[in-house]
């Protein structure tokens, strides 16, 4: 199953906040799929990509139970997008969505690489609560921090009587921080909703090597 849809610049964000523009004979795609799990699924795909002349930018894959999730900003020759989106859906158990973006300017542009005022690792550790995910990340946005990257997980803990909940990531707020901007309260907030919901949230801030891009 395939499916072509097209995307306005300012909605392409990255996990890594690189920007990765197209040239006047280069395409730029988003390509988002989603399969049975098994071996070389990712080699496959990208040969898909190589094999029409195209380059991989960024890439971001998850296992997700059975299924596999892949996600990948590429650039192809214009004249080789459905050449490749045929490619993609002959693959066996993949539905893949080809995205392309609508980037109108015929001068190429130099990747962005936007300041960051702020970085912090998130970690949470306990017992699973319906919406627990929703509540963090409320906290998150309200106090002006966008979320980079996000994994949960769940297992049986340790006795198999409760479901143990662990969710890790990535947030940060952009330069310049609003006068508001307040890590402390946003460290305490957290703190509070682990202890309502009984499980550890921690917000270690990110410094040095570690809080480039």
């Amino acid at each position: 199953m395939m499916s072509l849809n097209r995307l306005r610049p300012a909605a392409l964000r990255t996990a890594s906040r690189v920007a990765f523009f197209s040239t006047k004979q280069q395409q730029q795609l988003i390509i988002n799929a989603v399969g049975q799990d098994r071996l070389g699924i990712v080699s496959d795909m990208t040969k898909e990509v190589i094999d029409v002349g195209g380059n991989v930018g960024e890439s971001q894959a998850a296992k997700l139970g059975k299924h596999f999730s892949l996600m990948m900003l590429v650039e192809v020759p214009g004249d080789k997008v459905d050449a490749l989106q045929q490619n993609l859906s002959k693959m066996k158990d993949l539905t893949a969505t080809v995205c392309l973006t609508d980037d109108s300017s015929d001068e190429p542009k130099v990747p962005s690489h936007p300041a960051i005022g702020y970085r912090g690792q998130l970690t949470l550790e306990g017992a699973d609560n319906p919406g627990i995910v929703h509540k963090v990340t409320k906290i998150l946005s309200t106090n002006g921090l966008n979320i980079d990257k996000l994994s949960t997980s769940d297992e049986l803990a340790p006795g198999g009587s409760t479901v143990l909940f662990r969710m890790k990531g990535i947030a940060h707020a952009y330069k310049p921080l609003a006068s508001g901007f307040d890590v402390g309260k946003i460290k305490q907030e957290l703190a509070e909703l682990g202890d309502a919901l009984n499980c550890d949230i921690d917000l270690q801030d990110v410094t040095g090597e570690d809080y480039k891009q």
